[in-house]
């Protein structure tokens, strides 16, 4: 074989396995977004459940820190309809960790560079306007007027379990821009992958008056 056959060569292989490392990555994303769904799928069973036994009541957002107090956060309500020990009344050596797969925590998440390991951490935060004030109480599903249209669950990179359209992280999909997809547990239960563009570029998406057509937060 000619030196340029061989460096012809040497090329395309190079090509063909940097493709197929990308299938590889991919195909590896596409996996921790699937586990990630199917652990908001689990929280939405628990809300159903919730909701039943509470008169269409959702549970409380809650906030931090983290405290056993909080019996109606949702980190505190949901867990037992799954089996489930109390985010607050688990011990520190069974809390959720970064990059440790659990009910609590996206496979595909990444450590945060100054994790408290005393802190509680986890990957999923629910909709801060579905209950505006804490000493208010958190919206009935029956005051939602299109409740499969209205984020309950998102996934976030925190330790806050309210969540924001400032505090959703995108770790599925193409790249980080509009396309970017996030996994989104809805009020009536189901599960979606949203876009960027959808969850947080469109200002009307924060709006309740947006329940109807898109995406919303709800927020009045």
């Amino acid at each position: 074989m000619k030196p340029r056959e061989i460096v012809l060569a040497s090329i395309v292989g190079l090509l063909l396995l940097a493709a197929a490392i990308g299938w590889w990555i991919a195909r590896g994303r596409e996996a921790t977004g699937v586990a990630s769904a199917r652990n908001l799928q689990q929280w939405g069973i628990a809300l159903n459940l919730y909701l039943i036994d509470n008169e269409n009541q959702l549970p409380e957002v809650g906030v931090a820190p983290v405290t056993p107090a909080q019996e109606k956060a949702w980190f505190n309500a949901l867990p037992v309809y799954l089996s489930q020990t109390p985010l607050a009344d688990l011990p520190p050596g069974q809390r959720p960790k970064p990059g440790v797969p659990s009910l609590w925590v996206d496979p595909n998440s990444r450590s945060p560079r100054n994790w408290d390991p005393e802190v509680f951490y986890f990957n999923y935060a629910m909709n801060r306007f579905l209950q505006p004030k804490a000493d208010v109480r958190s919206f009935k599903i029956n005051e939602l007027t299109y409740p499969g249209n209205v984020v309950f669950l998102v996934e976030v990179n925190d330790y806050e379990p309210a969540a924001t359209p400032d505090t959703v992280v995108f770790p599925h999909g193409p790249g980080r821009g509009p396309r970017a997809l996030t996994n989104v547990l809805f009020c009536d239960g189901h599960v979606a992958p949203v876009t960027r563009a959808a969850l947080v570029d469109d200002p009307a998406a924060r709006t309740a008056a947006n329940a109807e057509t898109g995406v919303s937060w709800f927020e009045q």
